[in-house]
């Protein structure tokens, strides 16, 4: 397999090692500090992304949260149900097929995602210059190509995955 050079002596393994340290310093105390804030500190991972992910995308099936998500639909069905308790998602029955679940952000969930976006702002804008903010700009689009690619790696869970 060809490998693209790096300038300066880089090399992809120490480019890999580093982006995963750093990239998961950032997320654990990020999503540590927008769960404790939101909801009183009672929200998990999966219930923050799941807030971010029905901002996002809109209503969506319970079976496509949880497919998202990467969980078992039980466990996708008791994440939105403490949602629900918390008023941030409602979940409404299909009118056509009564055996689907749609799941819609409520004003509430929006307000707590924005929160946790605001904190986010707050953190690049005091931390970072105007030019490391255009770099971290223009970052953005190879690493939300690196998630997708990480989403779709096969898991030890999945059939298809060779040990």
């Amino acid at each position: 397999m060809h490998q693209p050079q790096l300038s300066a002596g880089r090399t992809i393994p120490d480019a890999a090692e580093k982006l995963h340290w750093q990239l998961f310093r950032i997320m654990s105390t990020m999503r540590r500090q927008e769960y404790d804030r939101t909801a009183g500190g009672t929200l998990t991972l999966t219930q923050c992304s799941l807030l971010y992910l029905l901002n996002d995308r809109g209503p969506l099936r319970m079976s496509d949260l949880a497919a998202a998500e990467q969980v078992a639909p039980p466990t996708m069905s008791k994440a939105v149900r403490r949602l629900v308790e918390l008023g941030m998602v409602r979940r409404t029955r299909d009118l056509s097929d009564h055996r689907t679940i749609w799941v819609t952000i409520t004003p509430r969930g929006v307000a707590a995602q924005q929160d946790a976006v605001a904190n986010m702002y707050e953190v690049i804008t005091s931390s970072l210059s105007p030019v490391e903010i255009e770099a971290l700009h223009t970052a953005l689009a190879p690493l939300e190509q690196l998630a997708d690619s990480v989403i779709a790696m096969p898991t030890p869970t999945d059939p298809e995955f060779d040990y």
